[in-house]
């Protein structure tokens, strides 16, 4: 068993969450896929943000390619 040394005494797990590499392996893909469906269960105001950034991403991406084309 590992001994974590928090001042407040609290105990968390020896793995930090911050550090966790998603790799662009298939499950790599699962992890995002399943991390961003806990955002928009968890937070359902994300789900109209991220398809107007979608819309706006297709908007954008549409303008430049005949800009430059």
């Amino acid at each position: 068993m590992t001994v974590h040394h928090i001042e407040s005494g609290e105990r968390r797990p020896g793995m930090n969450m911050t550090e966790l590499i998603v790799t662009g392996s298939p499950a790599g893909a699962i992890v995002a896929d399943r991390t961003s469906r806990m955002g928009f269960v968890g937070v359902p105001e994300a789900v109209r943000c991220c398809w107007r950034l979608v819309v706006f991403g297709i908007l954008l991406g549409l303008i430049l390619y005949w800009k430059h084309r």
